[in-house]
């Protein structure tokens, strides 16, 4: 997988199970085929045994190569002693020279690898764990006759299929895997149909897995996706106003209006017909019967499906007042210049008429969506109660702590008994904190400074990125500079950028704090604080699965995210179909189940609770978390580098402890397989191992495993390219702030951390 993460939808397989490539070639002659890699087509069939081939080598080029790849791996043919990849059958123990451009020839022998009970490949497992690196598998299926097969692909990261000797699928891809990422069908033969896969590596993950279909099981398949994918639209369905005007969140004093499905028909389809039950509340949490003033108003819906599922929803409406009229309205917005926009002489230029037409966009932005209520409800609360503008009081939070106090409310649980405490003060025992100093001071050897700001110059110009970075070591900062036109790209070390996935990395330590306060234990079900899930049961999800990509969760920001104040409950209506503690599946839903078991033991807005218990305290102005926390945070690389130093003070930072060394070591990665049998990976509470391969590792008498700094470099990986590794073994933390990757990005930053360990005085 690359410094990115993978996203897929239920739309997205269907979408590709309408316009599937049909496909059939000529049967290579199997030599001496082992029975144990062939799989007989059945209804259905994970291919779980497998002859497995590498490493190979995987170079990264400057230049796209030319099939349009950027990866050696990936376009070359290791096989060609075979007959090429199209010709090549794999036979166990066999040896398979090659060629490397950098050390020369090698030589690969084959060995019997299994799938783990999931279907999954991991091929770290098999052949070592490494990064860039290229490998094949290779096995049968066995058809009892000629027929269309249908083939369900997923892999971590790029992919090309061969069957019956032609290529049959390719998606040269950087993702974690997904089951069933890539449909495809294909016309077997009866008998033997030789399959190769071939599975390119980035960074971290590798592994992929097939599973095949005839075709009265892909038409079972169909139709149990579309189910699913009906079941997962339905939970996007917001409840609005009946259409007495085009505005669905807001209404005048008098009766509340009545309250619909957006999509009714797709709701019945998958729930049948059901009542809801609709309460209103008052801006002070009130049950009212009418609305006698402008302001907020929450309403609650509750109903039972005839299968006995609870539904629930919620939401903010505004009550205006009877002398406002919305289209007498005309005002002005006036806006900075968007950030990709680059002509601003235009924009300043044409001002006026910009904000003219900006207020018609904020005008219908306010009365067509759900976000215009909370916003006008959030201006009407700060008038009235005086409160002063600061940035733990935003209409995010602010609509977020009233539906936390609302659902509290409903299900009868009163006020919160143990809330969770600030950050203890010890003024005995202070940690490092990170300032400015020289390389001497930080253990670097002179130049090193000069150095990494000569190749973070060469960076931005091969990638035209722009971005932060600071190295600090022991708490001493050599470097922390912005790289890029400012004047273009407006870029400078107030920028704040998005942190992408690195935000799970925030929500794990903000987790330690409630685990170290002993709030809630980390092998706790959900459902012991939130009380529509189980307890007990192979559905009753815990805290663990819901940080290591173990709760049978998919995807970032679904259903409505944690906007939706009964997310949770959302969640629950999918329970049935959730493989809980069978797979590991990257996603951010399961760290947003966790924020709403977060708010609910401590009786404010997750959001808040960030501001309140690590912002505030640190003094992180330059850092915002108020959308997901699976991703979405914004900050600048100075301000983020506080947490990696607070990771290398195991929980302190200053004279503040926010939680004990021996809490932060049950965040580190593990092996999963001691809590869930079969799935082969370390992941921790939201940290994972940053590791990289050193160019040298294997050549030289350098180990296979040889890494870039220490092997026990733990951060997060990002969608944006950003970065925050710390260096636990050399006490470094790096952290780098950009939008995208760019060009040449994995060189880069080879370079770059090459420099930061060769530059260590004390190797």
């Amino acid at each position: 997988m690359r410094n990115q993460d993978g996203k897929a939808t239920f739309a997205i397989l269907i979408a590709l199970s309408l316009c599937l490539p049909l496909i059939s070639g000529n049967t290579p002659q199997p030599k001496d085929p082992d029975p144990q890699i062939i799989h007989q087509l059945e209804q259905r069939n994970f291919l779980s045994k497998w002859i497995v081939a590498g490493p190979f080598p995987n170079n990264t080029s400057m230049e796209p190569l030319p099939d349009g790849s950027y990866d050696y791996g990936y376009y070359t043919d290791f096989l060609t002693e075979l007959g090429g990849e199209a010709q090549a059958n794999l036979i166990a123990g066999q040896k398979i020279p090659y060629q490397d451009p950098e050390s020369g020839a090698g030589m690969i022998e084959t060995k019997i690898a299994d799938a783990d009970p999931s279907g999954r490949v991991n091929l770290e497992k098999i052949v070592g764990r490494m990064d860039y690196k290229a490998a094949y598998a290779f096995c049968y299926v066995e058809s009892d006759s000629t027929q269309m097969a249908t083939f369900l692909t997923g892999s971590d990261d790029a992919v090309k299929v061969w069957i019956n000797g032609d290529l049959v699928h390719q998606n040269y891809i950087h993702r974690g895997l997904q089951f069933g990422q890539d449909v495809f069908q294909v016309k077997l033969e009866k008998g033997l149909n030789p399959v190769l896969v071939k599975v390119v590596q980035g960074i971290r993950e590798w592994e992929f897995a097939v599973e095949v279909l005839n075709s009265v099981a892909w038409s079972i398949v169909q139709s149990e996706r579309q189910a699913r994918m009906d079941l997962d639209r339905s939970l996007n369905i917001s409840l609005i106003a009946e259409k007495a005007n085009r505005w669905n969140y807001f209404f005048n004093p008098g009766e509340f209006p009545g309250l619909v499905w957006e999509d009714k028909y797709l709701v019945e389809k998958v729930h049948g017909e059901f009542d809801l039950n609709i309460r209103w509340f008052d801006d002070r949490l009130n049950e009212v019967r009418k609305a006698g003033k402008p302001g907020r108003y929450g309403f609650y819906a509750e109903g039972i499906t005839a299968d006995g599922v609870r539904i629930r929803r919620a939401g903010t409406m505004y009550c205006i007042s009877e002398d406002w009229i919305a289209w007498g309205e005309r005002f002005k917005a006036w806006l900075e210049p968007v950030p990709f926009f680059k002509k601003r002489q235009i924009w300043e230029d044409h001002r006026e008429s910009i904000a003219d037409f900006a207020g018609r966009i904020v005008l219908l932005s306010l009365l067509d969506q759900r976000e215009g209520a909370v916003l006008m409800s959030y201006i009407d609360e700060m008038g009235a109660d005086q409160v002063a503008s600061g940035l733990s009081d935003t209409p995010v939070i602010t609509d977020h702590d009233y539906h936390l106090a609302l659902k509290r409310k409903i299900l009868g649980m009163g006020t919160v008994e143990a809330a969770l405490k600030l950050p203890a003060r010890n003024i005995k025992i202070i940690a490092d904190t990170l300032r400015k100093g020289s390389e001497t001071e930080a253990g670097f050897r002179s130049g090193t400074m000069q150095d990494l700001r000569s190749i973070c110059k060469q960076w931005y110009l091969d990638s035209g990125e722009p971005f932060q970075v600071l190295v600090a070591r022991k708490g001493v900062v050599i470097i922390n500079e912005a790289f890029g036109d400012s004047a273009k790209d407006a870029y400078d070390l107030q920028t704040k950028s998005e942190m992408a996935s690195i935000t799970k990395l925030l929500t794990g330590l903000m987790f330690a704090q409630f685990v170290d306060q002993g709030l809630i234990q980390i092998d706790d079900p959900v459902g012991k604080y939130l009380p529509d899930f189980p307890v007990a049961g192979d559905k009753a999800i815990t805290l663990r699965q819901c940080f290591t990509h173990t709760s049978g969760l998919w995807g970032h920001e679904e259903w409505g995210g944690l906007h939706s104040p009964w997310l949770d409950n959302k969640i629950m209506s999918l329970l049935p179909h959730l493989p809980v503690g069978k797979i590991h599946e990257y996603n951010g839903m399961g760290y947003d189940l966790a924020g709403k078991v977060m708010e609910m033991v401590a009786g404010k807005s997750i959001f808040r609770l960030f501001r309140e218990n690590f912002f505030d305290p640190l003094r992180l102005d330059n850092t915002i978390l108020e959308e997901d926390l699976g991703f979405s945070c914004h900050s600048t690389a100075a301000d983020f580098a506080v947490f990696g130093q607070l990771m290398l003070n195991r929980g302190s930072y200053g004279d503040l402890t926010f939680f004990s060394p021996e809490t932060f070591e049950k965040l580190l990665p593990q092996p999963l397989d001691r809590f869930y049998p079969g799935i082969a990976q370390e992941w921790g509470i939201g940290i994972t191992w940053m590791r990289q391969r050193h160019p040298m590792a294997g050549k030289g008498g350098y180990p296979n495993d040889h890494t870039i700094l220490g092997r026990n470099m733990i951060g997060h990986g990002s969608a944006t390219s950003a970065i925050l590794n710390v260096d636990m073994d050399n006490e470094i933390v790096i952290c780098q702030t950009r939008r995208n990757g760019g060009k040449n990005y994995d060189k880069s930053l080879e370079q770059f951390l090459l420099i930061v360990d060769d530059g260590l005085s004390d190797h």
